[in-house]
């Protein structure tokens, strides 16, 4: 393996450089990217429930539970502010790859950008799956819900 050093960050006012305009990502645009990249709403559809149904049982998970939503709060939020600092420092669409590729080498970076194809292909299957089923469960169909094959068919869609 040979040694690469990181290239310096083009100057965000460069208009003719490649990239995102100066400015054009504040903390807000970067919070929303981050939760679009995690999906926290589908996390909190997928596990409200079970949430709910578990703290009228003892009681114990229902005190807590808040607590716990608050916490999850707390990575998401460096998620937010790690974006926001990455685009505006290398504003570029790449992003894990250009900026793995500009901090550790080329290697890095694509491994790191097939990472992220992966995860998607992975995750956004699993979230079709249960949009599909939430959404029969929106409109009374119980018994399409409880259909894998139909779940699949309407996360498709």
């Amino acid at each position: 393996m040979t040694d690469v050093q990181a290239v310096p960050p083009k100057e965000v006012s460069d208009p003719s450089g490649k990239g995102l305009k100066g400015g054009a990502l504040g903390l807000v645009s970067s919070i929303v990217v981050g939760i679009a990249s995690t999906a926290p709403a589908y996390s909190l559809a997928a596990t409200l429930g079970l949430v709910v149904a578990t703290a009228n049982g003892d009681g114990i998970v229902g005190v807590k539970a808040p607590g716990v939503m608050l916490l999850a709060f707390i990575p998401m939020y460096f998620i937010a502010v790690a974006y926001s600092e990455l685009n505006s420092r290398e504003p570029d669409c790449g992003t894990t790859f250009t900026w793995a590729t500009r901090a550790f080498g080329p290697w890095w970076g694509w491994m790191g950008g097939w990472g992220i194809i992966a995860a998607d292909v992975i995750v956004m299957s699993n979230l079709a799956q249960i949009a599909g089923r939430y959404g029969f469960l929106l409109f009374g169909a119980d018994g399409l819900a409880d259909s894998t094959f139909w779940t699949t068919v309407a996360g498709v869609l």
